[in-house]
């Protein structure tokens, strides 16, 4: 191996999940090529050096049983250039069930969604050929989504992570129906459900805040640095404060949805079609539009009075403005 030059100590480490999904996306795009450069690795996958060190170690002792020398991944740097060599069981076909393979069709377009992996190369390859074995051709059966954000923005927050580099992004707030910048300390990229969020240090509350990265509109990287926490970051979407009012949904059978949709902190079921839900609320207008989409299928029945009446307050907003909008049309 190459020595390790620019190694910074206290980059932060990607969470499992995401580390996992770089991972399979990198292992067939370097199998693939005859020992691209560093810097091309780097770029591809928004890697720092020391983080491709560790991938490469990584996968070094990965294999298959029984785990033999011969069994693992071979991956070394030479002359600037990173070369991968599977295992030999990789050449032996697989036998699998239907349900297996198209689990791994699945899995497998997910993984190649990932930034950084070659929609052209041996996975995407070989995952058309098992799915149309399946009779499952064309993006239009499977569609594996891990969110609409831009390329471009994703890229340079991955970038700030793992350089530790402060960023101001521009940041619409669904919740409260703003748009501000905001200075913010990235900690960590995740993807959950479908959707990326942006991890950290916001400067504005001096508290840990999740960004959805599909609502920042615009990203600049600061030359300040920070320091990760002595306790590595939560990889969680959500995480509601002590503090935070709490209101309890009585939901009817079309109503459901929301317990599978947010993070409920209670549930239980009422009667026979009707089911009861605590939940968080980190701002009124988020609850007040929650409210007008169930329109009669759930209703506030408990909590701090200025929120038990949020439907209907948002409500009476909504056909006062009608009212407006009908009287001006009239004049």
């Amino acid at each position: 191996r190459s020595p390790r030059e620019g190694v910074n100590a206290a980059t932060p480490r990607a969470t499992a999940t995401d580390r996992l999904r770089r991972l399979l996306a990198m292992i067939p795009w370097l199998a693939g090529r005859d020992g691209p450069t560093v810097e091309e690795v780097l770029a591809r996958f928004g890697l720092t050096r020391r983080q491709l060190d560790e991938d490469l170690d990584l996968l070094m002792v990965v294999g298959v049983p029984p785990y033999t020398p011969d069994e693992l991944f071979e991956m070394t740097i030479e002359d600037g250039r990173v070369f991968a060599r599977l295992t030999p069981s990789f050449d032996r076909p697989l036998r699998l069930s239907p349900d297996e393979a198209l689990a791994v069709v699945v899995a497998g377009r997910a993984v190649a969604d990932v930034p950084g992996a070659d929609p052209t190369g041996p996975l995407a390859r070989a995952l058309t050929k098992v799915a149309g074995v399946l009779g499952v051709e064309g993006d239009d059966v499977l569609d594996i989504d891990l969110g609409p954000v831009a390329e471009p923005t994703l890229a340079a927050l991955r970038h700030a992570v793992g350089d530790r580099r402060r960023v101001v992004i521009d940041y619409y707030a669904l919740g409260r129906d703003e748009r501000a910048e905001r200075t913010v300390d990235p900690w960590l990229v995740i993807n959950d459900a479908g959707a990326w969020y942006l991890v950290g240090h916001d400067h504005r509350s001096g508290e840990r805040r999740t960004f959805r990265i599909d609502r920042v509109v615009s990203v600049r990287l600061l030359d300040e640095r920070f320091d990760v926490p002595a306790d590595p970051p939560v990889a969680e979407v959500f995480s509601a404060t002590a503090d935070a009012p709490r209101v309890t949904l009585e939901l009817g059978d079309a109503g459901r949805w929301v317990a599978d949709a947010y993070p409920v902190e209670a549930a239980e079921v009422a009667d026979g079609a009707t089911i009861r839900v605590v939940l968080a609320v980190t701002a009124t207008p988020w609850l007040e539009r929650l409210l007008l989409r169930l329109g009669p299928h759930g209703r506030v029945v408990g909590g701090p009075p200025g929120l038990v009446g949020a439907g209907a307050a948002a409500a009476a907003r909504v056909l006062a403005r009608y009212g407006e909008a009908g009287a001006d049309g009239r004049q």
